[in-house]
């Protein structure tokens, strides 16, 4: 379930602390693509002892370097990340001979994605589960 975030401006999204947000990141090298790091921040600058920062890594096999034009990256929301406004603040690819490329926010690659990280649900959010009934006889004594 991707909900198109590059183009179509600051989608809907909200992230569960604790949980992890998939970003499917587009890119080509020709010396093909090893690695690819995304680093998410929250944009409040106001004092908290909550994590601000976010990231997520993926390796690709040799075998795929060359052929891979988008990589599903999973970033890493630590129950303790601070909630409200976050976006991507930096991506890193490393190719195939070890040379990293760095892009970041502000450059106008990715500046539109926004999302929310938003608490996990309390206990008393949680509704009624019901699993069923089991019919047994008594037995005498």
């Amino acid at each position: 379930m991707f909900s198109g975030l590059i183009g179509d401006g600051p989608a809907d999204i909200r992230v569960v602390a604790g949980e992890k947000l998939v970003l499917r990141v587009h890119a080509y090298d020709p010396a093909g693509i090893h690695r690819v790091v995304v680093k998410c921040f929250q944009f409040s600058l106001a004092a908290s002892s909550k994590i601000k920062i976010a990231i997520g890594e993926t390796d690709i096999p040799s075998g795929e370097t060359c052929s891979k034009e988008a990589i599903d990256v999973e970033v890493n929301f630590p129950a303790s990340a601070a909630l409200g406004k976050w976006g991507v603040q930096t991506i890193e690819f490393t190719n195939g001979r070890g040379y990293k490329t760095s892009f970041y926010r502000g450059q106008g690659k990715f500046d539109q994605v926004v999302f929310e990280v938003i608490p996990p649900p309390s206990q008393e959010d949680q509704l009624l589960r019901f699993d069923g009934v089991e019919v047994g006889t008594s037995e005498p004594m």
